[in-house]
């Protein structure tokens, strides 16, 4: 019976151990929480020129709503990640409790456990600051998502406006 108490802290921390591990596999970069940022921009090929009509405008407004698509599939990602991040930092908590739980059955004794609560507070940091930056990404993409669409509508009110001009029909 004494070897089965003694035996369960030690699984109970391996079983731990081993699900941390599996998280340092799957290391997120701020990559791919800018990514976005570093898209090539649009401004020349949107810009309007004096000459340009109704159908230069409206070819233009449509080069902008693509970029509104394709911002707004990476917010959706990003979104995911936050999501699936809060559930990591979650589990991540979860697993510092029952080690600092183990940590007081075992009296402070136990250098492996004191490690390993010291490498999960660091990965609960780590792991707390990309959350941070993809919230902080969001907020700029809703931001240009925001700006482009208001761009989209400003082009195709402009070009309704020329085709009137023109005679031509709404």
């Amino acid at each position: 019976m004494k070897a089965v108490r003694s035996a369960t802290p030690i699984l109970i921390a391996l079983l731990f151990w081993a699900m941390c591990g599996s998280y340092a596999l799957a290391d997120d970069t701020l990559d791919s929480i800018t990514a976005w940022q570093r898209w090539k921009s649009i401004d020349a090929a949107i810009e309007l020129r004096p000459l340009d009509g109704p159908e230069d405008i409206i070819e233009k407004a449509e080069i902008i709503e693509d970029r509104v698509d394709a911002l707004t599939n990476e917010k959706t990602r990003l979104e995911a990640e936050i999501e699936l991040s809060r559930q990591k930092l979650q589990t991540l908590n979860d697993q510092r409790d029952t080690l600092q739980q183990l940590d007081e059955i075992k009296q402070g004794g136990d250098m492996q456990i004191r490690q390993r609560l010291h490498d999960l507070t660091d990965r609960i940091q780590r792991e707390q600051n990309l959350l941070e930056k993809r919230v902080e990404s969001v907020g700029e993409l809703c931001v240009e998502l925001a700006r482009m669409r208001e761009l989209a509508a400003e082009y195709r009110e402009k070009a309704r406006l020329l085709k009137l001009e023109e005679g031509g029909v709404q």
